[in-house]
Parts: C-alpha cells; sequence; structure tokens
C-alpha cells in the first residue's frame, strides 16, 4: 500500500510541474539593486519505478550581468548520502557528439527529506556560465548529462530527444533580459 501511495503522490507532483516554459517574475536584490531573471524549473529526464523516483530538472538565471545554468536533482528512494562539491565535474555531451565540462560554481550536500511516505533527496547545483558556455548550450541539442559526486556513483542522464532543446530555450529565454 505504500507503494501505491508513493507512486501516486510522485505521479501528481510530475503532472503538476508539467507546464511550458517561461521567465518568471524578476527579483531586485535590496542591497546591490541587482535584478534577478529565472525562468520555470523544467523537467529534463524523468525515470520512474514501482517505488523509485529519479527526476532532473533544468532552468537558468541572469543575476546582473552573469548567468547561471541549476540542476535540481530529485532522487526517491535512491542513494541517500551524495554531494556535487566544485572538484565535480558535470559532463554535457551533445548530439554531435561534443561534450561540455562544467565545474559547479556552488553547489551543496544533498538535503534530504524524509515523509512518512518516501525518502526524498534533492540537490541543487549551480553552474556560471562563460560566454564559450552560453554559445555552446545555445546551439546544440544535449543527449546525456552526467553529474559527478561525491559519495554516490556519477548520476547519469540520458535525454530523450523531445527534451533535448530545454537548455537552448532557458536561455534563449534568459539572453534576452
Amino acid at each position: 500500500m505504500k507503494k501505491i501511495y508513493l507512486s501516486a503522490i510522485l505521479a501528481a507532483g510530475i503532472a503538476i510541474s508539467a507546464n511550458a516554459q517561461k521567465l518568471e517574475k524578476p527579483e531586485i536584490d535590496k542591497i546591490k539593486g541587482d535584478t534577478t531573471w529565472k525562468t520555470s524549473d523544467e523537467r529534463i529526464y524523468t525515470q520512474l519505478g514501482f517505488a523509485t523516483g529519479r527526476l532532473l530538472y533544468v532552468y537558468a538565471e541572469k543575476i546582473g550581468t552573469s548567468y547561471v545554468l541549476c540542476f535540481r536533482i530529485d532522487n526517491m528512494n535512491g542513494p541517500r548520502v551524495w554531494s556535487v562539491g566544485p572538484a565535480n565535474i558535470t559532463n554535457i555531451k551533445f548530439t554531435d557528439n561534443s561534450v561540455l565540462d562544467l565545474k559547479p560554481d556552488a553547489g551543496g550536500d544533498a538535503h534530504v527529506t524524509y515523509g512518512s511516505q518516501a525518502d526524498r533527496v534533492i540537490n541543487l547545483v549551480y553552474y556560471k556560465l562563460e560566454k564559450d558556455d552560453i554559445e555552446t548550450l545555445k546551439t546544440k541539442s544535449v543527449s546525456i548529462i552526467r553529474i559527478a559526486t561525491d559519495g554516490a556513483a556519477n548520476f547519469d542522464y540520458e535525454i530523450k530527444p523531445k527534451n533535448a532543446d530545454l537548455i537552448k530555450k532557458d536561455l534563449e529565454l534568459i539572453l534576452t533580459k
């Protein structure tokens, strides 16, 4: 019965989060005056099991004049002790077989949320994008994302063709601001 509830909760969460890419309302820093633009979270990868789930979300931010790419790693009943730090390189492989290596600018330990129905681990990892990174990401389609971790194996995400251009679309939205 517990597994049925877990699957229903996960499916409902996925259905609620399925909406079009858009820019969020900008935030203005009260001290520096910088405007932060952020795109909506988009699910780029989904793997659901009977009692498990692996999800990867992506969004882009423009903070002042800097651009940031963020991955939100969401694991249900998966590895519980891991982190993504500055030494953990993320590889993004494109459909033309080229690879972009990104070093996390800021990451953190996995945030563990324990509920009565499921164990869930969520981690946000940020990458400051340089001009070359932006050019590559806005012109190529993604096929695989590998996020290296401490304390767990690499997380590999094979991106379906329908989601291959989500990062490109996020950047197109954020670059207009």
